[in-house]
């Protein structure tokens, strides 16, 4: 009976070894493959990709699921693939503009991080003019940009975005300069040069499809395209402009297992070669390419050089960008240095001026001085005449310190209410003496717990603490306060305010 037992219980441990080494061994996909698609839906990348999981079902069982991530021009998305196991079952899809969103902003992400997997399309960079206007051709560009001395004006989205930096790469290479005017999207910045509201507008061959008004004036191409045979390359007009493009591919993030990573090199080769994907993207007026991840990381890296000698180049990016010239703790320590001086000033000197809206204005007077001296640290724009990185801060920053003179001139000559009359002076200095260590607080942990979150809880106790018991609209001046910030700066500027470390 015991040995009876014993075999049971050994062919028992054999079952669910069995069971255990083929749930390990189990084969790649198993379950869902996730494409991060950093755009809205119905965006270049975001329709392209869709595609490909369409045609990808041809040759694969995997279920194919396409998430859309947006926010902080690819951050958001690159930071979800990161944040998810590195098995194959995430995949990012990124474009070149994804260079400069790395090189430009402080999230800690680097191209390091992932593994370049595969580039399926290559989309040509093109100049492109009113045909009705007086400069249509790359000769009357260069005539037209000479005469006006720096002022002529090429439209695109965004600063320091590709089409920017094609822009800034022509200049230099045709011995010209010129405005870049930035629009939210390309579709304005179209809209803009049909009513000839500037010269040139840098995108791709797509863009001209289905606007007759428009034409392309010269095409970084090594031949012409055959969608648009009238269209000269840089290279024939006698510019060493011929392998500029705007290339689409998709990455992993770094230490996918070898039989996931096979499996997904297969099939992306599959796709790439299919003559139903070939067909879709020559309708889109770009060319389809299969380069795998050694072609494909020559080629980003590259264009990572190029993007760093351009956008030093326009005054984006600056040669100490690494360095803060002044830093946080620093910044910190004198403002509220001169905050609590000022503060003992006025208390020793004009006692009666120290009601609480004069602390909240030089509280906030503080605030925006700090914001200030980082702005020291953001590159000035130079090249393009473009409002740099630095310019807008200082302007929101400047209307603020005008906002709280303006505040502690009406309270000065205000009569004091009876309430703040009967109010003593040492209580006074208490909650001044307070708000400036709640200032001081602030000005050092903004650079931990992000600028938002510091911000926000920073002004809803400042106001508590000067007695003010308005709750809903406490809330609602916060809230308001940071998300101003958040819509100026993280997404109108692409400025990246302090994220925070214990987030990442």
């Amino acid at each position: 009976m015991g040995k009876i037992n014993a075999a049971m219980h050994l062919k028992t441990i054999l079952i669910l070894l069995l069971l255990f080494i083929s749930t390990i061994a189990a084969a790649y996909p198993e379950k869902p493959i996730t494409f991060i698609v950093h755009s809205k839906p119905g965006s270049g990348i975001d329709i392209t990709t869709r595609q490909f999981t369409r045609i990808a079902a041809k040759y694969s069982e995997a279920t194919f699921v396409v998430e859309n991530k947006t926010g902080g021009s690819g951050i958001i998305a690159m930071r979800e693939v990161l944040d998810r196991p590195a098995d194959g079952y995430t995949i990012l899809a990124m474009t070149k503009s994804f260079l400069s969103t790395i090189l430009l902003s402080k999230s800690g992400i680097d191209l390091d991080d992932f593994y370049l997997l595969s580039c399926l399309v290559i989309d040509p960079e093109v100049l492109i003019t009113n045909r009705h206007a007086e400069v249509r051709t790359l000769q009357d560009i260069i005539r037209d940009a000479k005469a006006k001395q720096g002022k002529q004006k090429w439209l695109g989205p965004l600063v320091g975005g590709v089409d920017h930096l094609m822009a800034v790469k022509v200049w230099d290479k045709l011995g010209i300069r010129g405005e870049w005017i930035p629009f939210e999207g390309g579709s304005d910045a179209l809209a803009a040069l049909l009513g000839q509201h500037g010269v040139v507008y840098v995108g791709n061959p797509v863009d001209v499809k289905g606007r007759p008004d428009l034409m392309i004036a010269a095409v970084s191409a090594e031949q012409r395209l055959p969608e648009f045979p009238d269209a000269p390359t840089f290279k024939e007009l006698g510019y060493d402009l011929s392998d500029d493009v705007l290339w689409r591919g998709y990455a992993l993030k770094n230490g996918v297992p070898e039989e996931a990573l096979r499996y997904l090199e297969d099939l992306f080769v599959k796709v790439g070669s299919d003559s139903e994907w070939i067909s879709f993207i020559q309708k889109t007026a770009a060319h389809p390419v299969v380069l795998m991840h050694d072609e494909f990381s020559g080629m980003v890296e590259k264009d990572k050089l190029e993007s760093l000698k351009y956008l030093k180049m326009a005054g984006i990016l600056s040669d100490n960008n690494s360095t803060a010239i002044i830093d946080q703790q620093s910044a910190a320590l004198i403002l509220s240095a001169l905050l609590l001086i000022v503060l003992l000033l006025l208390y020793i000197f004009k006692r009666e001026w120290l009601r609480g809206e004069v602390v909240i204005a030089l509280a906030l007077t503080a605030a925006a001085l700090f914001l200030y001296t980082q702005t020291f640290n953001f590159p000035q724009g130079k090249l393009s005449k473009t409002a740099g990185p630095a310019a807008m801060p200082r302007m929101w920053i400047y209307g603020l310190l005008v906002f709280n003179l303006w505040l502690i001139l009406q309270t000065i000559r205000q009569n004091r209410a009876e309430s703040e009359q009967q109010e003593s002076n040492g209580n006074k200095l208490v909650k001044a003496a307070g708000l400036v260590l709640l200032t001081t607080i602030y000005l050092f942990v903004v650079g931990y717990f992000g600028y938002y979150l510091s911000t926000f809880l920073f002004l809803v106790a400042g106001m508590y603490w000067m007695a003010y018991r308005r709750h809903i609209l406490i809330f609602a001046i916060s809230g308001g306060f940071v998300l101003f910030s958040y819509y100026a700066f993280q997404k109108v500027l692409m400025v990246p305010l302090p994220a925070g470390s214990i987030w990442f």
